[in-house]
């Protein structure tokens, strides 16, 4: 891709990515009321029917708002792999994963060991990081591993914001229904998920970085 191309290749996903963000955002206001009511009335449209052109437009508007912030975010992050010339290809199949596991609602369903297992990786993950030296040298495969750890770490910061589904701060009152309070367990499972990822990757970057300044 010559220069001028993969600039504007660039450019087109920064602006995508930014439009997604505030959709995210605007989506609290404009979509989640509709979407809720839509729940209130059991799934059926104001006029009564289970699908008419009404259902239609507000489903794809919902399916869109869940994912414009996860979408947007992976454009932004595509768009700084292109223009840096990282491994584009494996952030996006990683991401594609992610998305098809975080979209099924109900997993995970976890137990007290849940927590136990991942939150002891979540722990060994920081800690580790923390305990890295410092490195001046970077090299294509680190930057890529540590562009995919912000990525991880933007998505966890969504979901306990007060915008994100797991949060829910702007709405608090909805917890305590019985299908939100699943939800929530699911998405807080996720949410650790995320964290360490996140956290595992950027383990892996500095690794690597270090390994690359030793070698030298």
């Amino acid at each position: 891709m010559d220069y001028t191309g993969r600039e504007r290749k660039v450019t087109l996903l920064y602006m995508a990515g930014i439009l997604l963000l505030v959709y995210a955002i605007l989506g609290n206001y404009v979509v989640l009321p509709g979407y809720i009511r839509f729940l209130e009335r059991g799934g059926r449209s104001e006029a009564g029917n289970s699908f008419d052109v009404s259902v239609l437009f507000g489903a794809v508007k919902t399916v869109l708002w869940m994912y414009s912030f996860q979408l947007g975010v992976l454009a932004i992050v595509i768009a700084r792999s292109v223009r840096d010339r990282l491994h584009t290809t494996p952030i996006i199949g990683i991401a594609t994963i992610w998305l098809v596991a975080w979209s099924w609602p109900s997993l995970p369903a976890p137990g007290p060991w849940f927590y136990l297992v991942f939150g002891g990786f979540v722990l060994v993950g920081i800690v580790a990081m923390l305990s890295q030296p410092p490195s001046e040298t970077t090299n294509r495969v680190s930057r890529t591993l540590f562009l995919a750890s912000l990525a991880f770490f933007a998505a966890a910061t969504w979901e306990v914001c007060g915008f994100g589904s797991t949060g829910r701060m702007l709405h608090p009152e909805q917890a305590a229904r019985p299908m939100a309070h699943k939800i929530l367990v699911t998405q807080s499972s996720k949410l650790m998920f995320e964290f360490l990822f996140a956290w595992s990757l950027l383990l892996a970057s500095a690794m690597i970085s270090r390994r690359a300044t030793s070698s030298q």
